[in-house]
C-alpha cells in the first residue's frame, strides 16, 4: 500500500516521490547560506563536552579514568568555582561528585592534575563504575559538568559489541 501526500504544488506523491523530492545542498548553496550568515541545517544539542573511548588502563587495576587536559581545561574549571577548581587542577585533587545518569546514582570521586598535564578521576573509579557498569575497553562514555547541581553528569554512551 502506498501513502500518498500532497506536495507543495497540490499534487500527490508518494512517500517514494516526497523523499526523492527533498533538498540536496551542493557546495555552491552552502557557500551561499555561509555568505548570507543563513543557515538551514538543523544541528541538535549534544551535551557531552568529555566524550571517551575507553583504553585498557582505563578499566584495568589502575584505578583511575584519565581525561584530557583541553577537555576539562575548557569545559570543566571554569564552570566548577574557584576553591575546587583550585584543587581539582593541583596533584591533591578535589572531591567530586558524578551522577550516573543511566542508573540515577551519585559517587563521590576525586579528580586531580597528573604530572603530564592530563587529569584523572580516582578513589573509587573501577568499583563504582567500571565494576558495577561492566565498563569494558572500547565503550564510549560521556561526562559535562552540570554547574546547577555542582557534579558531573556521565552515561556511557556506546557499548562496545564483541562480534
Amino acid at each position: 500500500m502506498k501513502t500518498n501526500f500532497t506536495g507543495a504544488a497540490g499534487t500527490n506523491m508518494t512517500v517514494e516521490e516526497r523523499i526523492a523530492s527533498f533538498r540536496y545542498y551542493s557546495r555552491k548553496d552552502k557557500e551561499e547560506e555561509r555568505r548570507f550568515g543563513v543557515s538551514t541545517v538543523l544541528k541538535l544539542y549534544d551535551p557531552w563536552r568529555i566524550r571517551k573511548v575507553l583504553f585498557t588502563s582505563d578499566v584495568d587495576g589502575s584505578s583511575r579514568l584519565l581525561l584530557g587536559k583541553e577537555g576539562v581545561e575548557k569545559h570543566v574549571l571554569p564552570l566548577l568555582g574557584n576553591n575546587l577548581a583550585h584543587e581539582c587542577a593541583t596533584t591533591a585533587g578535589g572531591n567530586v561528585i558524578i551522577f550516573d545518569l543511566d542508573t540515577r546514582s551519585e559517587h563521590r570521586l576525586v579528580m586531580k592534575r597528573w604530572s603530564t598535564g592530563s587529569f584523572v578521576l580516582t578513589s573509587n573509579w573501577v568499583k563504582e563504575f567500571v565494576s558495577r557498569r561492566g565498563l569494558e575497553k572500547h565503550d564510549e562514555i560521556g561526562m559535562y559538568w552540570d554547574p546547577f547541581n555542582s557534579r558531573f553528569c556521565f552515561s556511557l554512551l556506546t557499548k562496545f559489541r564483541r562480534n
